[in-house]
């Protein structure tokens, strides 16, 4: 079945998606997550585009940007080659990471705009991976704040809201985050849940490997053996399953079964 045409915006503002291949991690260290930005940057700056939001998730990465309908594709294309030429010199790996098409979402109205925009931000707080989305590291929420990040234009958002002061009081009516919100020992992290950073830190301490990229070298009952010993750490089966790059039901049958 042919694939059909993208839908072009009006207003040249798009929501972007880009996924993993079989839901593999992404970014396994703080370089990954910096050099994708930095490639991000560059790619830009060199088709004349702008960028409002971003939050870089461990298997997939959310993106609010203006490019004209004849960049749009140029730009996740450059992107793509030069972060997976980057990540499979670096994990001596080879194919594709990202899936073909990226997924894009025409924002046609500031209404959408800061749906969009709220969306993205709160994406590691319904992942269960910060309690606000402040606390994540890898996405653009805190440059609305002030913080320093030459990536993002903050201007639009400001001028939808009417102002620095007025986007900020719409983000904490949206998100339930504010500057009294301080809830640290509200929802304290129980012992089975594992965030994928700390996943991807169990597995190197199980398996002695540097990346995920090594699970190729395992013979099958080293692999078999690591599974089971990573669920018994509380590894979540999908998170084994992304991280050892083999399916759910296959997890569960390896877990299943005796140890021999």
């Amino acid at each position: 079945m042919p694939r059909k045409p993208r839908v072009l915006s009006s207003t040249g503002i798009y929501h972007i998606i880009l996924r993993s291949v079989n839901q593999h991690i992404i970014f396994e260290e703080d370089s990954d997550y910096q050099k994708f930005l930095y490639i991000l940057s560059d790619c830009t700056k060199k088709y004349d585009s702008k960028i409002y939001a971003y939050c870089l998730m461990d298997n997939h990465i959310h993106l609010l940007i203006h490019a004209s309908s004849d960049n749009i594709s140029t730009i996740f294309q450059s992107l793509g080659t030069k972060f997976v030429r980057w990540y499979n010199l670096k994990y001596s790996r080879s194919g594709h990471l990202f899936q073909d098409r990226f997924y894009s979402v025409a924002v046609e109205d500031e209404r959408a705009f800061l749906s969009v925009l709220i969306y993205i931000h709160n994406n590691p707080v319904k992942a269960n991976i910060v309690r606000v989305p402040s606390e994540y590291r890898w996405s653009s929420y805190n440059s609305y704040y002030g913080a320093k990040n030459s990536l993002v234009d903050v201007s639009y958002a400001y001028n939808i809201a009417g102002s620095k002061e007025a986007l900020i009081r719409f983000f904490a009516k949206a998100s339930g985050d504010s500057d009294n919100a301080l809830f640290a020992n509200d929802h304290p992290e129980t012992a089975h849940f594992f965030t994928d950073e700390k996943a991807l830190s169990v597995f190197k301490k199980i398996t002695n490997l540097s990346s995920t990229s090594e699970v190729y070298t395992l013979s099958k009952r080293e692999r078999n053996d690591y599974i089971r010993e990573m669920r018994k750490s509380g590894i979540s089966i999908k998170q084994v399953a992304r991280i050892m790059d083999i399916s759910e039901t296959t997890v569960k049958r390896i877990y299943k079964a005796e140890a021999k």
